[in-house]
């Protein structure tokens, strides 16, 4: 070796040595997640079903973390930091978590696989203005509720612009599909329009303005379960009304009250396969959980600072797949079953992934028994308060309206 090399190597071995003495420390100070204590709904004594996982709110978030071995080798260079600012309508599919992001005016796409956060709809000529929510078919065919433009928007299973659906003076909010029919919620026609998602043809309409079965006020969140029922959550009716495929009217759910089991504010809604029903109420605060025949059993969430708090909630998704993603996250003794993201337009948990589960089998409350507390009964501050609801206030004032209201029971299955 020349003398030379012999300089060399007795400069990097100690520089390679404080390096990988750095890379340990790194490593010992990203524990993981202490999942023994975590956040479960419903609280003991009932058996929980859903479970807080985690949380996001920008780019960063999901983003690899650097070695110090690469900051030492590389240097350190600024990372641009994404932030999701007022999320609104939520979709996930294939790894990643799509966010209506209202002021962001684009879908930011997490994807948790690659570690990267995407920008949907913010490229050409024809790009999203207010987009409040969205769907995405098996086939990975995402339709956008654009209420700014007043168009739904389709991108294809690549997230590249496919095409628009909709009509002159449309103001669409909520959105969901079904087979080869998408369901938007025309907030200005008050009424819900059907449409083949292939070819964009109106295919029929289903109720009118006005306060009776069957009619609307203001209809925002929408779903659609495996019969083809539909479901529509009416902001200013506080209910959700249940219809068959054709269009009659079958049931209404709920309706303004100030206990778990009423509605304030319903916001984005979904039905998972056995016909339970995910309603979201940005003035609870929550997710409360009916059966199929309009029965709340449950809720999850809440105002407060504890794990799996919620601050205005609006969209809601239920996702079957990429349990993986998620399992470092979820307690041993729970069992989860899918996955339920729920988005906030305040604090810093805008983005929340919960697992819809159950107890693992030979595990009782005992093996979660120091995760209890935490939660605070799933309701954070339950100050009593009034809640006024302007019915001529567009749908961006939620930006100021602070909820004010809270349940004061918490009912079980």
């Amino acid at each position: 070796m020349t003398r030379s090399g012999k300089l060399f190597s007795s400069m990097a071995l100690p520089l390679i040595a404080a390096a990988a003495l750095l890379s340990l420390a790194a490593c010992s100070s990203n524990k993981s997640v202490d999942v023994q204590k975590a956040a479960f709904w419903p609280t003991q004594p009932d058996e929980p079903r859903l479970q807080f996982l985690v949380s996001f709110s920008q780019s960063s978030d999901i983003a690899p973390r650097k070695s110090a071995l690469d900051d030492l080798i590389y240097g350190k260079e600024p990372q641009k930091v994404l932030p999701i600012k007022k999320p609104y309508g939520v979709a996930m599919w294939n790894g990643r978590i799509y966010v209506c992001d209202l002021r962001g005016a684009a879908v930011l796409v997490l994807d948790l696989r690659n570690h990267q956060t995407l920008v949907m709809g913010q490229t050409g000529s024809d790009t999203l203005l207010s987009p409040s929510g969205i769907a995405i078919s098996p086939d990975g065919m995402k339709y956008v509720a654009d209420i700014g433009r007043g168009m739904v928007y389709v991108f294809d299973a690549q997230d590249k612009l496919f095409g628009k659906i909709g009509h002159k003076d449309m103001k669409p909010t909520g959105i969901a599909v079904h087979q080869d029919e998408l369901y938007v919620s025309d907030q200005k026609a008050q009424q819900i329009e059907i449409y083949n998602r292939n070819t964009g043809k109106l295919l029929r309409k289903l109720g009118e303005p006005g306060m009776a079965d069957g009619q609307f006020i203001w209809p925002l969140g929408i779903a659609v379960d495996d019969k083809g029922q539909i479901y529509v959550a009416d902001v200013l009716k506080c209910q959700i009304q249940k219809f068959d495929h054709q269009g009659s009217h079958l049931a209404t759910i709920s309706g303004a009250s100030r206990s778990v089991g009423g509605l304030v504010r319903p916001k984005h809604i979904a039905v998972d396969h056995d016909g339970t029903v995910f309603v979201v109420d940005s003035a609870f605060q929550n997710v409360q959980l009916f059966d199929p025949i309009g029965r709340v059993y449950t809720f999850f969430g809440g105002g407060g600072d504890f794990p799996g708090a919620m601050q205005m909630p609006v969209g809601i998704c239920l996702h079957d797949g990429d349990l993986d993603l998620f399992q470092k996250y979820v307690h041993p003794a729970f069992q989860a079953e899918k996955l339920v993201v729920v988005s906030n337009q305040f604090g810093d948990k805008k983005v929340s992934v919960y697992a819809y589960g159950r107890l693992r089998p030979g595990k009782t409350l005992a093996d979660i028994s120091a995760s209890q507390g935490l939660v605070k009964l799933g309701l954070g501050d339950n100050t009593p308060g009034a809640l006024a609801i302007d019915p001529n206030a567009a749908e961006d004032s939620d930006a100021t309206a602070q909820p004010t209201t809270q349940p004061t029971t918490q009912p079980s299955r």
